[in-house]
């Protein structure tokens, strides 16, 4: 919050000229009235000075951040007795009562406040009547000042409930403002972990996929140069081809396009050339069968299903050590299933191969709604199943 932290303080200003105001008039009053000896004259005016200095100086300053406090108090002590001898010097300072009030209960609070205002009210109808400033009326004298109390105490006491529910709010806001600040800064740094996370996802789909497998087109080229110059060769454009495909990809992230392949060819068609690099250039002997593809229109659809099937293949080319690969696409009225069968290594259910696949895999089936299914036994290869609502 700015300016003032409670909404009650923006109103001191007129209170500090409501004081110096009644101050004035006292004042005034004191130095005009006739008849009264010119030393207590001058002695009861210049307390009044010093009562509207004390709240100048340090009145204002305990309402803003001493309300309640030992200090507090002891300064409506020290309001108290000064105001007692200015008034016992010259009774017309009594008018200063009305601007001492309002500030007893906005120092001291409420229970205290009241005190000091009884006291106060009881110092000027005691000194007025030993100085018999209202000769024979002294009754009626008694209850005004008890009139004059009862009204500062209860004008004093709502005072300081608006003062108390003005704190309370001021606190409450101050509270929400840092727990707004605080979800913005957890939600910030969600969100940055949200999108880390998903180009994560995305660089490993496309760029370290791209990447991995031109090192190892390069590095079959390399074993096929000296025995098979038209394989290398073949390899070499295979490895041409992927690096155009991975820098395709890098443009369409950083422009945030769609990939190439939710645009271009069918899921199909992409299966396809993912089975046929896995036989041409790794040697394994893969096969796809279709029983049914999900619409071509949908988009997301077939970008992930290629995407988990490209993962998949990846898994078997880099673990299973796989002679045969089968990856099966069916589709129905209700779902679309991609299923990957290798005749690799497998591992244990309990000992998942580290890295970043399966948990993406999981991740991205996750968002689509769909479940992965993953058997293997060490020894009798790998069967991965993708099921996802058409």
């Amino acid at each position: 919050m700015s300016g003032a932290p409670h909404e009650w303080l923006r109103w001191q200003p007129v209170w500090d000229a409501y004081f110096i105001l009644v101050g004035a008039a006292s004042l005034a009053g004191v130095l005009l009235t006739g008849g009264a000896d010119p030393a207590r004259q001058a002695g009861g005016a210049g307390l009044l000075v010093v009562l509207v200095a004390a709240h100048l100086l340090l009145g204002r300053r305990l309402i803003r951040s001493g309300r309640g406090t030992r200090r507090a108090l002891l300064y409506q002590l020290g309001v108290v007795l000064v105001f007692a001898a200015a008034v016992g010097l010259a009774p017309g300072s009594a008018f200063m009562l009305f601007a001492l009030c309002a500030p007893a209960f906005m120092t001291a609070g409420p229970v205290a406040g009241a005190l000091v205002v009884v006291t106060l009210n009881l110092v000027w109808l005691g000194t007025t009547a030993a100085a018999e400033t209202l000769p024979g009326s002294g009754s009626l004298l008694g209850v005004a000042g008890v009139t004059v109390a009862a009204l500062s105490i209860v004008l004093g006491v709502w005072a300081s409930q608006i003062i108390r529910q003005s704190t309370e709010r001021a606190v409450l806001i101050q509270k929400l403002e840092a727990t707004r600040t605080e979800l913005g800064r957890l939600s910030y740094e969600a969100g940055r972990a949200a999108e880390r996370e998903q180009f994560a996802d995305a660089i490993h789909d496309t760029l370290a996929q791209g990447l991995s497998s031109t090192i190892m087109l390069l590095q079959a080229t390399g074993s096929a140069l000296a025995s098979d110059t038209e394989r290398a060769r073949r390899y070499l454009e295979l490895a041409e081809a992927t690096t155009r495909d991975n820098l395709a990809d890098a443009r369409a992230l950083i422009t945030t396009r769609p990939l190439p392949e939710a645009t271009s060819a069918s899921l199909v068609d992409a299966l396809r050339r993912e089975v046929d690099r896995l036989r041409d250039v790794h040697g394994i002997n893969a096969s796809l069968r279709v029983d049914g593809a999900p619409d071509p229109a949908d988009t997301a659809l077939n970008v992930d299903l290629l995407r988990l099937a490209q993962e998949a293949l990846s898994n078997v080319r880099k673990h299973a050590d796989a002679r045969h690969v089968e990856v099966v696409l069916s589709a129905d009225a209700d779902c679309v299933r991609l299923e990957v069968r290798d005749d690799g290594r497998g591992f244990a259910a309990d000992a998942t191969p580290p890295g970043h696949g399966l948990p993406l895999m999981r991740r991205r089936l996750r968002q689509a709604g769909g479940a992965l299914q993953v058997d293997s036994t060490p020894g009798e290869g790998t069967f991965v199943r993708i099921q996802v609502p058409a």
